[in-house]
């Protein structure tokens, strides 16, 4: 009896210690877990900080492309000189951006990125959107001297995270710029035409701008020996909040109607030729759209500055090296005297949203849209899922005058994927 006692209790007695010893590892190992959790927050923050509050070194790396990804000493996208926080600098933003169809020829990549955060040892995310985001969809064309111009569009517009925004109040400029050909790709603007319609999108944050009717009026006097660029401008406001996008109408057939600007340099796809609009004896290469655009109607029209772009490219096509600032970018950029066209504005206007160039594609004329408000969604360290031990941070920060949002997602290489 005794020993079956003795049996028991020292049964009982392991059954505790078995019990209070996975109860101390299971704290250990949830405090471990916090700490972790803790400890990858503490760098989030830390390095949000970093990109949103700081301008990097050289402090104007965004415009001058004497300043290469190898050369870049500290990273920041603050703008600099500003009092007001969480202002980014949009030409350092682009930097960041890499169109499919024409890669960017000073792209700082996600490597380089995280050596400049040091996060080599880290995954993350930077998604870098407006928080009215608007998307244009051609839905019908109208053809002009022989040539297809997108003339019904969808508007959808959506916010950060993707869903339809109703009551938004969408306004579009058409624009169509009438020249007369001259010598080679050289032309004198005859006529500039404007059409604005504005509607308010419906639950699913879509509405309809039709210019068809316009249009139609507009080619039944147009004349086969003219040129005609168009573009679109759509502004979307909804509660104070606003966005702008643009659209190269003839971008249908492979045209590549898409370029960066990095500082005063433009850089688009090398199988353009080059046009010369003259306007009022004045050699224009571009359309400069500044962001008050479409606020100050019927006064819009004086928001479109035309301005002077010197291209780098001789009558024969190669790259033109006797101008100083050409000669520069070559230097800086060897690699882009053969795969871009390159051309420099002597003054870009701070707050212009988009720039238009002029140019002609295959013998046809065509207006090549640049943003300088890029969308950016870049990763390092995998760009599927992220682990479920990750940390996401967002701030709201200003694009000139619109609003975006900056998410930073981080996680430790080493815990994988789930």
């Amino acid at each position: 009896m005794e020993a079956t006692l003795e049996y028991l209790a020292v049964g009982l007695l392991i059954i505790v210690l078995v019990t209070v010893s996975y109860h101390m590892v299971e704290a250990a190992t949830s405090t471990l877990a916090t700490t972790y959790e803790e400890q990858l927050y503490t760098i989030a923050e830390r390095t949000m900080d970093k990109i949103v509050l700081t301008p990097g070194y050289p402090e104007d790396w965004g415009t001058n492309i004497n300043v290469t990804p190898d050369t870049l000493q500290d990273f920041g996208l603050s703008l600099y000189g500003t009092r007001t926080p969480y202002t980014v600098d949009p030409d350092k933003v682009m930097r960041l951006a890499n169109l499919s169809t024409l890669p960017n020829p000073l792209l700082l990549n996600t490597t380089r990125l995280a050596q400049l955060l040091n996060l080599q040892g880290y995954g993350f995310r930077l998604r870098i959107r407006p928080m009215l985001v608007v998307n244009i969809t051609v839905l019908d064309y109208t053809p002009i001297n022989n040539l297809k111009f997108a003339s019904k569009f969808r508007v959808t517009v959506s916010n950060y995270y993707g869903l339809g925004i109703p009551n938004v109040n969408v306004t579009g400029m058409y624009v169509i710029l009438r020249v007369q050909p001259g010598t080679g790709n050289q032309g004198d603007l005859e006529l500039k035409t404007i059409f604005t319609k504005s509607n308010l999108t419906d639950p699913l944050g879509q509405c309809i701008l039709n210019y068809t009717p316009d249009l139609q009026a507009y080619s039944a006097g147009a004349k086969l020996d003219k040129w005609f660029f168009a573009f679109l401008i759509v502004r979307a406001e909804w509660q104070g909040l606003v966005s702008i996008a643009g659209y190269a109408t003839t971008a249908q057939g492979g045209v590549p109607a898409q370029g960066y600007i990095i500082g005063n340099y433009v850089f688009v796809d090398k199988g353009l030729n080059i046009t010369t609009v003259l306007k009022k004896g004045q050699n224009s290469g571009a359309v400069l759209v500044k962001d008050e655009l479409l606020q100050a109607v019927p006064e819009y029209q004086e928001l479109l500055n035309f301005t002077t772009v010197t291209w780098c490219r001789d009558a024969t096509g190669a790259f033109r090296s006797n101008d100083p600032l050409c000669n520069n970018a070559g230097k800086v950029l060897p690699s882009a005297q053969k795969w871009y066209l390159i051309g420099y504005i002597n003054y870009v206007e701070p707050l212009s949203s988009h720039i238009f160039v002029f140019a002609q594609f295959r013998g046809n004329p065509v207006a090549i849209v640049i943003s300088r408000l890029p969308n950016i969604d870049i990763a390092y360290g995998g760009t599927g899922a992220v682990p479920a031990n990750s940390v996401s941070l967002r701030r709201m920060c200003t694009l000139y005058n619109y609003p975006y949002i900056v998410e930073l997602t981080i996680w430790r290489r080493v815990e994988g994927f789930p």
